[in-house]
């Protein structure tokens, strides 16, 4: 009678280690969140806003009202996630621009690899506080 009553105990706790408000949540990486700078060459620069999502596969872009998208991961290297610039409908800039990010402590680096005709820029991004 003990032995089965021990076995109950433990299947209920496997059970309940087994529920959707037990299993653990996603892991958020250091580039989870939003991020805000100033991306620059020396003489041309722009204004940024990045979102990635919790498993820092996917994200927003957000140059201007009329130049935005969103982030798809193209691959993991040196540190760097690099994702690729996709254009929403109606943007009027060009996409295809891939952002290495590389988390820096409270700060990420971003190194645009530009697209062909495109220019190259980085800078430092800073994470927005969200209340």
């Amino acid at each position: 009678m003990r032995f089965v009553l021990v076995a109950a105990l433990v299947l209920a706790g496997l059970t309940a280690t087994a529920s959707p408000a037990a299993t653990p949540r996603a892991a958020h990486g250091p580039l989870t969140g939003t991020w805000r700078g100033v991306l620059s060459n020396g003489t041309q620069s722009e204004h940024i806003t990045l979102t990635v999502n919790g498993r820092q596969t996917a994200g927003t872009w957000k140059v201007s009202a009329s130049c935005h998208g969103k982030l798809t991961l193209d691959q993991i290297s040196g540190g760097s996630h690099h994702f690729l610039r996709h254009l929403a409908p109606g943007s009027t800039c060009a996409g295809g621009d891939i952002d290495c990010l590389w988390p820096q402590g409270k700060t990420v680096y971003d190194n645009v690899t530009p697209r062909s005709g495109g220019w190259g820029r980085n800078g430092t991004l800073h994470r927005v506080r969200t209340t």
